[in-house]
């Protein structure tokens, strides 16, 4: 996987962890903020006294019959000259030095300096604590709220669904689960008829109760290391088409989960698929006009918008080739087979591979040298299958064995390039007064297989070309 941003939803999980974990935090340490004033209350030996001695006039008297008995304060502070009382004798003796008062005072004060200072420290120890203690708790508390949230999501979607019973997702054509009983027998598959071979197996064609038609299963193999390759890919492909819906693309009815195997059922597309049809075009078998052929490319175009540009995440489909394209019973392309499907989050610009994955003439360049794979792939595949809807011809035909080229989109360039570009053309469809039409949409196509992917257009700007056409 490249190295790129989150995804969305990660992302606001995280973002919401982290707004916990903050406000815990600062919760936390704010009991322990050292600008937070505090009272102190002092020991009740330095508080001062709250009775005041008054002075008292005295009369004047002789020395000798003067008073001299005075009444202290225990404790009390003076801001005169300090006394001391003899408890033996009624003298009063005055303490000659006036500093000792002022002594008294600085000691006092660096004493409380010092005890201040010790104070403040406690409360930086103490901040830090409480901060670091909310910021763990935060955390711990915003990763059990996203794991719960996950959890809780996956429930919601299913995803802890029992796989003991089928999982439909059309009820409209299947509307009993009873309906596929018939899949439960190991002789189920004796009886039906094989009409095509998938990356995972085979495709059966089986008659549904209650239906007209019905779908195909697409059965195991004995060898262990394929069963589990192929059940990857199922998997893949449920959880890619399980809940899409789109008119251009084939919908899955109905997922049946066995022991030894799985079964895929889709509705039956009685006009087969794209290459079946040019390969019978080719031989003579059936007409395939430019009407029908323009409005294939324009169901392809279609679809691939939709799961390129309007589906959230984007989904790549990695196999687009004629066999992947499925004609319904209007001739309307069905995008089909999404084994090799992937889902490519917003915030990713490509997704690497261990290995490359795909068909051998549809696979874009960059992603066969690199195992990076984008929109733009796709858009290259798609490229392919406008050129063979036009020439009627397909990569892995005979006649490009003889060419110099040996390639379909190379041997294209060179002949949209020369001075007979109409040789490009199907024969079938010269002569019917849509040649510069067809010419176009060869134009087009070589813009989608440029070997630049930058240079490709999008499948909102082919659909938008592809609609400027009228007949």
């Amino acid at each position: 996987m490249a190295s790129s941003p989150l995804p969305s939803s990660l992302s606001f999980l995280l973002l919401l962890l982290l707004a916990f974990s903050l406000i815990s935090a600062v919760h936390s340490s704010y009991s322990y903020s050292p600008h937070r004033p505090i009272h102190h209350r002092q020991p009740p030996h330095l508080r001062p006294s709250r009775s005041r001695s008054r002075a008292r006039a005295l009369p004047n008297l002789p020395a000798s019959s003067r008073t001299t008995d005075r009444l202290f304060v225990p404790n009390a502070t003076t801001h005169s000259n300090s006394t001391k009382s003899n408890p033996n004798s009624n003298s009063t003796t005055t303490n000659p030095n006036p500093n000792s008062n002022s002594n008294s005072k600085s000691n006092s004060s660096s004493t409380h300096g010092h005890g201040h200072g010790h104070r403040d420290g406690e409360r930086v120890r103490k901040w830090a604590v409480g901060f670091a203690a909310g910021s763990v708790a935060g955390v711990a508390s915003g990763l059990a709220l996203s794991v719960l949230f996950r959890l809780a999501l996956n429930v919601a979607r299913g995803r802890y669904r029992s796989p003991s019973g089928p999982s439909i997702f059309s009820p409209k054509i299947i509307r009993r689960a009873e309906d596929l009983a018939f899949l439960d027998s190991d002789s189920a598959l004796a009886s039906l008829e094989v009409i095509g071979r998938g990356g995972c197996g085979e495709v059966y064609k089986a008659h549904l109760p209650d239906s007209s038609g019905g779908g195909g299963g697409e059965p195991t193999e004995p060898e262990s290391r394929l069963l589990d390759k192929w059940t990857r890919q199922i998997r893949s492909e449920i959880q890619t088409v399980g809940r899409i819906r789109h008119r251009n693309l084939l919908p899955l009815l109905a997922h049946v989960t066995r022991p030894d195997c799985h079964y895929l059922v889709y509705e039956y597309m009685k006009n087969g698929s794209l290459r079946d049809a040019l390969a019978d075009v080719a031989d003579g078998r059936r007409q395939l006009d430019w009407a029908a052929r323009h409005r294939i490319a324009l169901g392809i175009a279609a679809g691939l918008e939709y799961l390129h540009v309007h589906h959230r995440p984007q989904i790549i489909h990695r196999d687009l080739k004629p066999a992947n394209i499925l004609l319904d019973d209007n001739m309307d392309a069905r995008i089909a087979d999404f084994g090799l499907a992937k889902e490519m989050p917003d915030a990713h610009t490509h997704i690497t591979s261990s290995n490359v994955a795909g068909t051998v003439g549809y696979i874009a360049p960059e992603y066969h040298q690199t195992l990076k794979f984008t929109a733009k792939c796709d858009m290259y595949s798609f490229g392919v299958i406008l050129a063979s809807l036009v020439m009627g011809k397909q990569p892995s035909d005979d006649f490009f064995q003889h060419t110099d080229e040996m390639s379909l989109v190379k041997w294209l360039r060179n002949v949209m390039n020369s001075a007979n570009a109409t040789a490009a053309i199907d024969p079938t469809l010269l002569g019917n007064g849509f040649e510069d039409q067809m010419l176009l949409v060869l134009r087009i196509a070589c813009f989608c297989t440029a070997d630049n992917p930058k240079e490709r257009p999008s499948s909102k700007d082919v659909r938008a070309m592809l609609l400027q056409i009228k007949h």
